[in-house]
């Protein structure tokens, strides 16, 4: 509408509509500058907590599937399955400030346990099963209980979106990605994984001669 006003004239435009168009235009501000800053902090905490260039960015791209998965599938049930005008402007900056969040979390857990069980001597897939066994049922039913908290906001009108995205993004971190996709990847890479400080199975102690016994004399 501005485009078109005559020269010397201005046009404003109040109501409902132009309130929501500067929140949009500010959400979208907010997520070019929140995205690159909180991805730039996540990265630095993963490097000195794991000690590594690669997992890292492992990591990091696998929280980021976990991200756009549940973002692409908000918008394919509310957009084009229960024919909504879309989805909410204001949905992709909770859920990468909850979800990814999470999701760094829990895989933090599950590489820490992998990086310490490969000290032990063995193979890595054992190590890689071994850390799974251990770790992830609990941090698994932590998550499965988060969702269902988060699903509950579905019965308030207006949080069917949020609740919905945010459940499914909690489950996909706490089950796929903790117990399928990080861990294979662990297994897959190996020890190279942790470059350049790659963990090395430590030496089992000798075994020690048993002492003569103090009844038996040794006869030269």
């Amino acid at each position: 509408m501005a485009a078109h006003t005559p020269a010397g004239t201005s046009a404003h435009v109040g109501g409902t509509a132009a309130i929501f168009a500067d929140i949009s235009e500010a959400v979208d501000h907010d997520l070019a500058v929140v995205f690159p800053v909180a991805a730039a902090l996540i990265a630095l905490i993963l490097l000195l907590l794991l000690r590594s260039l690669l997992a890292p960015v492992v990591l990091m791209l696998a929280v980021g599937l976990g991200f756009a998965a549940t973002l692409g599938a908000a918008t394919l049930v509310f957009q084009h399955l229960l024919d909504k005008p879309g989805v909410s402007f204001t949905l992709p900056l909770v859920l990468f400030l909850f979800v990814v969040a999470l999701g760094t979390d829990y895989n933090i857990l599950i590489t820490d346990r992998i990086r310490e069980e490969m000290h032990h001597p063995g193979p890595v897939r054992g190590a890689v099963a071994r850390a799974v066994r251990h770790t992830a049922p609990a941090i698994a039913t932590a998550g499965l209980v988060l969702a269902g908290s988060f699903a509950t906001l579905a019965i308030t009108p207006g949080s069917e979106q949020v609740a919905f995205a945010m459940t499914l993004g909690i489950l996909l971190s706490a089950v796929v990605l903790l117990l399928v996709l990080v861990p294979a990847l662990a297994a897959l890479l190996g020890r190279a994984l942790w470059w350049p400080l790659r963990p090395t199975p430590r030496r089992a102690p000798a075994a020690q001669a048993p002492a003569p016994s103090p009844d038996r004399i040794p006869v030269p």
